[in-house]
């Protein structure tokens, strides 16, 4: 299998982040109302110089790298807020699942475990792409992103079965492959390797 990237950029303009900005002063401002219940002039005001100096201050923290020549960054206005939020149920399903076989293994009078370390290569358009996926296995109960390197994962689980499906043997495991998907990466087969199987089959 070889890994494709699709031909979406999570790049912006330097600059165009700007209206975003400006969102994000108007909803702190709005919020700033909503708590303060004060609408005079003068709270107004200074409600709008707080929010817009928050925005100010927390702006260049958006902006997680930039082009060598200058010309775009990688903001956080960028990523795929949707996908991301898509992405968080299964998640969430993943941790009760995840918790349950956890006390099942601990009240087991036999604690059938079988820890092991795997490794398995995942890379991303986004630097964000690796900090989700690392952070969604450490969350899960049972395993633990030991390292990330260049887009090799090494990965401390507990069961056999948890290693299983992080890394199987002859195709990507769940978790990475959703996370591959939230940030625009897909698989597709190798040429070469299906010439290989349809040249089995005959």
């Amino acid at each position: 299998m070889v890994e494709l990237k699709k031909e979406h950029s999570f790049r912006i303009p330097l600059g165009a982040d700007l209206k975003y900005s400006l969102l994000l002063t108007l909803v702190l401002f709005a919020f700033w109302v909503v708590l303060s219940g004060k609408l005079e002039a003068r709270y107004l005001i200074i409600g709008f110089l707080t929010a817009l100096s928050v925005t100010v201050i927390t702006r260049p923290f958006s902006v997680l790298s930039r082009d060598s020549a200058g010309g775009a960054a990688v903001s956080v206005w960028g990523l795929p807020w949707l996908r991301l939020l898509a992405f968080l149920p299964w998640l969430f399903w993943q941790l009760v699942k995840s918790s349950v076989s956890m006390a099942w293994l601990i009240l087991h009078p036999k604690m059938p475990v079988d820890p092991q370390v795997i490794r398995f290569e995942k890379h991303f358009p986004h630097p964000v792409g690796y900090f989700v996926l690392a952070n969604s296995i450490t969350l899960t109960p049972g395993t633990l992103t030991v390292d990330v390197e260049e887009g090799r994962f090494t990965v401390h689980c507990v069961q056999a079965a948890t290693a299983e499906s992080l890394a199987p043997a002859e195709r990507e495991g769940e978790m990475p492959r959703r996370v591959g998907y939230v940030f625009g990466v897909e698989r597709e087969v190798d040429p070469g390797l299906e010439d290989d199987n349809n040249g089995e089959e005959q």
